[in-house]
């Protein structure tokens, strides 16, 4: 993958039998990409290195604001719900957390649905729409 740096994987025990790929993309992202060959789900985590240090004094709050818009739709996936309704139909989950220097998105979802749910979920990052309706 020319346009990113593969970077160190979580911390796991030796009976845990996943395999970690955690990379950093041009643009800065995190993305660490768990496989189980056991599992029937796909999973996937995205972290920004932005959280509620990065809020402006002006808009407290900002960065945890920002997460949740970004689950309500993007350009090419425009629809408020979409994403939450896709996951919820073939068996997945998704969340976020907002820390003081972080963002974590991530979402799980049954492995013949990855590549769609992979798709929606990226291009919260590419394209997000922050609606009026949505805010």
């Amino acid at each position: 993958m020319g346009d990113t740096i593969e970077q160190p994987g979580p911390l796991t025990g030796k009976s845990d039998w996943r395999k970690f790929r955690c990379l950093e993309l041009k643009n800065g992202i995190t993305v660490c990409l768990v496989h189980d060959k056991e599992s029937k789900t796909t999973a996937a985590a995205a972290t920004v290195k932005a959280g509620a240090a990065a809020d402006p004094r002006a808009y407290p709050g900002i960065a945890h604001f920002c997460e949740h818009m970004c689950f309500l739709g993007s350009e090419k996936y425009p629809g408020e719900n979409e994403y939450k309704k896709f996951l919820s139909q073939h068996g997945g989950r998704s969340n976020a957390s907002t820390s003081l220097h972080l963002t974590t998105y991530k979402f799980e979802v049954l492995a013949e649905h990855a590549e769609q749910a992979l798709d929606i979920f990226s291009n919260f990052f590419v394209s997000p729409l922050f609606t009026k309706s949505g805010g």
